[in-house]
């Protein structure tokens, strides 16, 4: 059976595709060099919600900088979580453009459509959770000014086809890594897929 997660999209993907550069491997530095995954840090952790309104990109703290992904994230994961009750979607859904950026959004978008072509959605009434949004500022790649590790919880809200029957859900652990984009947006630009058994960590 093909392991989709649905609280990221392209966790899913990587299982049921196999793209370049998913994985659980540890993130390239600037330099090209690999950054470790552990030890897991034990930075702040959040669980409720934060702003609702974007922040500029001039001069802002890591703590208003880390906020700002937050923010960015939580409401990247609605709208993740509308498109998979909708059944999927052909090409990124309204308002996303605020909070991903290429590569990751190109991802999503294949994602997305294998949902839609297939005639999958999410089991209706349910809707993934979110268990930690976690901080490791330790952990960067290329030119990522921020990363979140994130754990969600989709075990109650599975992606079922069409004649209801599930096709997978679970715990889904990613690394996300936040850049400006040319609008002066901090949005979500990568991912690495992590373990994950549970949310435990």
């Amino acid at each position: 059976m093909i392991r989709w997660r649905i609280g990221l999209a392209v966790a899913g993907l990587c299982a049921a595709l196999v793209l370049a550069g998913c994985g659980s491997g540890d993130s390239p530095g600037p330099d090209g060099s690999s950054v470790s995954s552990s030890p897991v840090s034990s930075g702040p952790v959040s669980s409720g919600p934060v702003s609702s309104s974007p922040v500029s990109s001039a001069s802002l703290s890591e703590d208003e900088l880390y906020a700002e992904a937050e923010r960015v994230y939580r409401a990247y994961f609605e709208l993740e979580q509308d498109t998979f009750a909708a059944g999927g979607a052909e090409t990124l859904p309204e308002g996303m453009d605020e909070y991903v950026m290429d590569p990751f959004a190109n991802i999503l978008v294949q994602g997305f459509s294998q949902v839609f072509d297939r005639g999958w959605r999410m089991q209706p009434g349910t809707r993934a959770r979110i268990v930690y949004v976690k901080r490791t500022p330790e952990i960067a790649r290329e030119d990522s000014l921020a990363t979140l590790q994130v754990c969600v919880d989709s075990s109650q809200s599975p992606l079922v086809d069409s004649s209801d029957n599930i096709i997978g859900g679970g715990y889904d652990t990613n690394r996300l890594f936040f850049r400006y984009d040319n609008d002066g947006l901090l949005k979500i630009y990568g991912s690495n897929k992590m373990e994950d058994d549970s949310c435990e960590g």
